[in-house]
Formats: structure tokens, sequence, C-alpha cells
């Protein structure tokens, strides 16, 4: 499997990406993910980022690589890189 680049906004741990409100504190955030290329990589990275405190759900568009993650204040952004990075055939890229 090839690898796989996540980026993000620049002060992503920091700051966390923009991020829209939806209700009830659930908020949507939306990053890109390069070298997904099959339905495995999209199954993957959203059972992955489900498992992570905070996500209440993850959709991945592997041909496009745009990821929509809709999580509370609670997400934690180091879990969610660790857990991506752990896979072995990813990198989470944050653009500082």
């Amino acid at each position: 499997m090839p690898s796989a680049v996540i980026k993000v906004s620049k002060g992503f741990l920091k700051n966390m990406p923009e991020q829209q409100k939806i209700s009830n504190g659930v908020k949507t955030t939306a990053i890109n993910i390069k070298g997904t290329h099959c339905n495995s990589c999209k199954i993957l990275i959203e059972d992955v980022c489900k498992e992570i405190k905070g996500a209440t759900s993850c959709s991945v568009n592997f041909e496009t690589g745009e990821t929509k993650i809709e999580h509370d204040e609670s997400f934690d952004w180091k879990a969610f890189k660790k857990e991506i990075e752990a896979l072995g055939n990813y990198k989470v890229e944050i653009n500082q």
C-alpha cells in the first residue's frame, strides 16, 4: 500500500483546522489526505478516526482525499495524528 500524507492547516495541533459549528457543540473539520487510492484506505482511516475520543463521525473521499470529521471540543488531534501514523503507510503532515 502506498504511503499517504495528511495535510492540514498551519498550527493544526495548537488551533485545530477551521471548523464549522453544526449543533450541540459538534463541529465539522475538513482536512485533505493525500495518498488515499481505494475503498480500503477510506474504511481504515474512518475506522481509526471514529475510535478517537470526541469523534462522532468521519467521512473520507479516497478519490479526492477530502476528509470530514465531526467532533466535539474533546477531539484529540494528537491522538489522531499518532493513530494514523501507527498504521505504517500514512504520514500526517502538519504545515507550520
